[in-house]
């Protein structure tokens, strides 16, 4: 079955990509955060025939540039540190188009912990301002989790407000994780990049972890206080 599973989705993604070919040349990035859904959105382009990457440095890689027509999973966990160069992107590739992928705040910073290791026995270590950078985003600190939380929130403004001055109709922003919006979502998606298919294609479900994997208390307490008190700044 998986063989036959797979031939099935070959033929689709060859069959589907002449009607892509103006999307494909122009692009697409999607540049919202990881654990916004894009495996999911990587699996679905393929499926219309896209060459897709769904990687890390993409939007520095000149051959990954050139060699791709989907991106997702680039950027940040940080502000400052890593971010996706997207207002290269749009200057450089005038017709491509983009996606900012968000999610409930919450669900999202959850997901990226235990993504990151953390479980209920995680043993929280002091919180250290020199680990807040790139290559230890894994470090387990309740100042990390802050970070994260802060970067979300700045990284998505910085972008909506870009987009907002120099190019609205060239950013979409979706969340497909909440499966009661998922339908209207993707039909948003196919009339922004203009996607065609012989057949339909359902939204493929990636990345699902086991519902039995949860984090402490203390740490769901610790989340819902910082999200408090920043949605209390504004």
């Amino acid at each position: 079955m998986a063989f036959f599973n797979r031939l099935s989705s070959l033929s689709s993604q060859i069959a589907n990509r002449p009607l892509n070919s103006k999307a494909i040349a122009d692009k697409v990035f999607c540049i919202g955060l990881h654990k916004t859904g894009t495996t999911t959105l990587a699996k679905y382009f393929k499926q219309h025939g896209f060459q897709v990457t769904h990687s890390t440095s993409w939007d520095r890689d000149g051959a990954m540039l050139k060699k791709y027509d989907f991106f997702s999973d680039g950027g940040s966990h940080f502000d400052g540190d890593n971010e996706l160069d997207y207002e290269r992107l749009f200057y450089d590739f005038r017709n491509a188009k983009f996606i900012l992928q968000t999610r409930d705040t919450e669900k999202w910073v959850v997901s990226k912990l235990k993504h990151a290791g953390w479980r209920p026995d995680t043993e929280v270590q002091v919180d250290d301002p020199l680990k807040i950078r790139h290559e230890d985003w894994t470090y387990k600190s309740y100042l990390t989790v802050k970070r994260f939380i802060e970067h979300k929130k700045n990284y998505e403004e910085k972008v909506l407000s870009f987009f907002a001055e120099h190019g609205p109709e060239r950013l979409l922003v979706v969340d497909i994780t909440k499966k009661e919006e998922q339908a209207n979502e993707i039909e948003n998606i196919k009339k922004f990049v203009g996607l065609k298919s012989f057949s339909n294609i359902n939204l493929p479900h990636a990345n699902k972890r086991k519902s039995s994997v949860h984090l402490s208390d203390e740490t769901y307490v610790y989340i819902r206080d910082v999200i408090s008190r920043m949605n209390s700044e504004r």
